[in-house]
C-alpha cells in the first residue's frame, strides 16, 4: 500500500483507511515511520512536514525534531504541511487562487495559483518567520522578532510562561489575547495584499478552538489591508487538511 503521513508540531497523523494520531513528543519519528512501513508493507510514502523542505530534504524545522526521510528505504514525497493543506483546501473550495493561513503550533501559509507557489527553495509562504516585533524569548528558528512568536500556539505558550498566566486566548492576561489578535490581523493583511487570493482559508488548532477570530478579522481587516485587496475569508471546513493534501500528492505522483 501507499501511505500518507502528516508530521505536525504536536501530532503525527497517518491514514491506513482510518486516520490515527500520536503525540510527537512520545516517539522517534524516523523509527516510528519505519515501523509503519514494515507493519503495512508500505511501498511509497507521502510526508507532510511542519518545517522548511526542498527536493526531498528537510532544510529547517523550528517546531519538530529533524529526521532523514532517505533512511526510510522506500520512495517518498516530502512536502511542507501548509502546502499540503493549501492543496486540500483548493480541492475542497474548487479555487485555483487560494491562501491557507494556519495558526497551530506555528504560523504558516500555503499559496495556490494554478498549483502550489513554491519559490526558489520551496520556502514561499513562510509567513511565520517574517520580522514583526521583538519578543523577550526566541522562536524555534533562532530569531526573537518572528510574527509566529505572537500569532501561534507556541507563541501563546511562551508569552504565558513569561507573564505567568494561562496559555490560551481565554486567559485573564489581556496582553496575550491582544498580541495574538493584532499579529493574526497583520498576517491576514499581508496574505491578502501580497497574494491576492480568491479565498483566504483560516485553519490550525488555535483558530479552530477560537472561531470568534473569523468575525474579528472580518470586522477589523479594513484597518489592516487596503480595501481593494480584501477578498473572501472563511474558516477551514476540512479535518486533517495537511494529511488529505499528502494523499493528493500521492495521487498526483501515481498519475504521472
Amino acid at each position: 500500500m501507499n501511505l500518507a503521513v502528516d508530521i505536525g508540531g504536536t501530532y503525527l497523523r497517518y491514514d491506513t483507511g482510518e486516520i490515527k494520531k500520536i503525540e510527537i513528543k512520545n516517539i522517534d519519528i524516523e523509527e516510528f515511520l519505519k515501523e509503519l512501513i514494515k507493519k503495512y508493507d508500505v511501498k511509497k510514502i507521502a510526508i507532510s512536514f511542519a518545517g522548511q523542505v526542498n527536493k526531498g530534504e528537510i532544510l529547517s524545522s523550528p517546531n519538530v525534531k529533524k529526521f532523514n526521510p532517505k533512511n526510510l528505504g522506500i520512495p517518498y514525497v516530502l512536502e511542507n504541511d501548509l502546502n499540503c493543506a493549501a492543496l486540500a483546501e483548493s480541492n475542497y473550495f474548487k479555487s485555483k487562487f487560494l491562501v491557507a493561513l494556519y495558526s497551530g503550533t506555528g504560523l504558516g501559509s500555503g499559496i495556490i495559483e494554478n498549483g502550489i507557489i513554491r519559490g526558489y527553495k520551496n520556502l514561499a509562504g513562510e509567513i511565520g518567520h517574517i520580522p514583526y516585533k521583538k519578543a523577550p524569548f526566541r522562536c524555534g528558528c533562532g530569531k526573537d522578532n518572528c510574527i509566529e512568536l505572537f500569532a501561534s500556539g507556541s507563541g501563546i505558550e511562551k508569552w504565558a510562561g513569561f507573564l505567568g498566566c494561562e496559555s490560551n486566548l481565554k486567559t485573564t492576561c489581556k496582553e496575550i489575547k491582544k498580541n495574538y489578535e493584532d499579529a493574526l490581523l497583520v498576517a491576514v493583511a499581508i496574505s491578502l495584499t501580497l497574494f491576492n487570493p480568491e479565498i483566504l482559508v483560516l485553519g490550525g488548532g488555535v483558530i479552530k478552538n477560537n472561531p470568534y477570530l473569523l468575525d474579528l478579522i472580518k470586522k477589523e481587516i479594513k484597518n489592516y489591508a487596503p480595501k481593494f485587496a480584501i477578498s473572501k475569508i472563511v474558516l477551514s471546513e476540512i479535518e486533517d487538511a495537511s494529511l488529505k493534501g499528502a494523499k493528493l500528492l500521492l495521487k498526483e505522483e501515481n498519475e504521472t
